[in-house]
């Protein structure tokens, strides 16, 4: 396996384990949940052109970048976010 289909795998893995960990919270833990996880769900869907979106520059480095590849692949979206 190359480092680049592991980084791939171990990305998948650790969102498959947050779906299932959020699964079995109730909807105000899933909300506290959300708000932590968005900056990072909404960097990943970020334009290269505005790396600012979530306050911060992101710079992915390759597990970070599979990480987003991943969102991206499963759809994953944090409703209500960005805060308006």
């Amino acid at each position: 396996m190359t480092d680049r289909s592991r980084d791939e795998a171990v990305a998948a893995a650790v969102l498959a384990k947050v779906r299932a960990f959020a699964s079995g919270l109730d909807p105000d833990e899933r909300r506290v949940l959300a708000a932590l996880l968005a900056p990072g769900v909404a960097a990943a869907w970020a334009e290269p052109s505005e790396p600012d979106v979530v306050g911060f520059e992101w710079r992915p480095d390759d597990v970070t970048s599979h990480l987003a590849a991943a969102v991206r692949a499963e759809g994953l979206r944090i409703e209500g976010w960005p805060p308006v």
